[in-house]
This record gives structure tokens, sequence and C-alpha cells, in this order.
């Protein structure tokens, strides 16, 4: 439930830079065609890269770091490293489908997305450290003393049996 309303947020967020940009680029108030176009559009792929690229990659550096730590790697890697195709599909499309400032437009979208999803992440998930094999094996290691000391009672030191 909660990555559901994580991704609805980073959606609703990102439409509304979508929606914003083109009333900028346009001067003019949107038709609802213009509207519903890039609801539907932004929405579709918006699902398929939420459920088949971020959260699979989030969880997976989560359980690969051990916890959300550092913090800031999570933002950037969904607004960054996640969304390469994103933007070579958007630059590609430059002179095809898009003009350049919507692929922009289209482009910054998915950044603001992808930087709200990744600290939504983070927020939710913070508390629920993961210990990794390799962590803990550190930090045991840090807790043991330099020179253990075997205790050893009295009775057995003096005992000549």
């Amino acid at each position: 439930m909660k990555l559901i309303c994580i991704s609805l947020g980073s959606w609703l967020i990102g439409l509304s830079a979508i929606l914003f940009m083109f009333v900028v680029v346009e001067g003019d108030s949107l038709a609802a065609a213009d509207m519903k176009t890039a609801t539907i559009t932004s929405l579709a792929v918006t699902a398929l890269l939420f459920s088949l690229a971020y959260a699979p990659s989030l969880y997976w550096l989560r359980k690969r770091l051990g916890g959300c730590r550092p913090a800031a790697l999570f933002p950037v890697a969904s607004a960054v490293v996640i969304n390469l195709p994103v933007f070579l599909i958007g630059i590609l499309a430059i002179g095809r489908t898009l003009g350049a400032a919507e692929a922009f437009a289209f482009i910054g979208a998915f950044v603001l997305m992808g930087t709200t999803f990744g600290l939504a992440f983070v927020w939710n998930y913070r508390s629920g450290e993961l210990q990794s094999a390799k962590w803990s094996y550190l930090k045991q290691s840090r807790n043991r003393p330099a020179f253990p000391i075997r205790q050893t009672s009295l009775r057995s030191l003096i005992s000549t049996d």
C-alpha cells in the first residue's frame, strides 16, 4: 500500500509539472483533449516504470546496502540512473514526435518523479534497517574486545586433578 501511495504521489507531481510546462510553452490554457492525452500517456508510462524499474531497483539497493543509508543515493538512483532509457527516448524523439521544449519537459518531469519516488521511499523505509551478511560481520568485529580475556574460576586453577 505504501508503494502505491508513493507511486500515485510521484505521478501527480510529475503530471502537474508536465501540465505546467504545457501552459508555459504554449501560453494558452490547456484544452481538455491535451490534458486527457497527457494524463493517460504519463499514467501508462509511469505505471510501467514504477512497477518494473523504480520499486525493484530501490528494494535491491536497500537490501544491498543493508538499509537506507546513504539516504541521498536513493533519490539520485531513481532520478538519474533508472531514468536513463527515458532520457534516451526523450532525446531521440526531438524532431520526430516532440518539440525540443516538450521533450525536455518530459525529461524534467521524470527527473522530478524519480526524485520524489526516491525521497518518499527513503522516508517510508528508513526505519526497517536490514542487515546484510557483510554488515553484520563488520558490526560484530567492532564489538569484540581487542584482547579476549578468558574467564576461569580460581578453583579450576588450583585443582590438581
